[in-house]
């Protein structure tokens, strides 16, 4: 069943899962099994297509962990980026804007990170990358996630408007893995 979407005037988008505003219980279930792997020490794994972080809440200060897919990994760096996939208001956002994050986990290593804000146009090349080195994975995101077809530049430029970018780079690089060695 298609219905109107308001964040894209004229257009149509069907709710597939049920997930076009938030996701629901079993989106989330689904969601989080990477986050599972990365607490059971499977995070090589998962490999450097999710990264697991730890931050802490903006009004308790408990460490909360979240799990989001990897936009772009920029290996000479050490820098991955992501997006707060369902807006701004998402609470892991808005815990790290309060508060920085505390620790990231990327396939098997872990490191305290430095985080940036992404300005738009920062995103819209990491939105241009993505979708052309994973032409599939893009479409298959904006179909299943509502967010519409994230091929387009006029698309992709409104999504990125109302979904903030952030970027986690570590600070004196990567720790050891598990085995003392660091890990590739």
């Amino acid at each position: 069943m298609s219905v109107p979407d308001d964040r894209h005037p004229g257009a149509t988008s069907r709710r597939l899962l049920g997930l076009r505003r938030r996701p629901g219980r079993l989106a989330l279930a689904v969601f989080r099994l990477p986050l599972k792997a990365y607490q059971h020490n499977a995070g090589p794994a998962v490999g450097r297509t999710f990264v697991a972080f730890t931050h802490l809440g903006r009004v308790t200060g408990q460490p909360h962990q979240t799990v989001a897919m990897v936009l772009r990994d920029d290996r000479a760096s050490g820098e991955v980026v992501i997006c707060a996939g369902w807006g701004p208001r998402t609470d892991w956002y808005r815990n790290i804007r309060a508060r920085p994050a505390v620790r990231v986990q990327l396939g098997g290593e872990t490191f305290t990170p430095h985080q940036r804000f992404l300005t738009d146009d920062e995103a819209f090349d990491v939105v241009a990358r993505f979708r052309r080195e994973h032409p599939y994975r893009a479409r298959l995101i904006g179909a299943v996630l509502g967010w519409g077809d994230l091929r387009d530049d006029a698309a992709a430029r409104e999504f990125i408007r109302g979904h903030p970018f952030v970027a986690f780079r570590p600070v004196g690089g990567p720790t050891p893995g598990p085995h003392g060695a660091p890990e590739a």
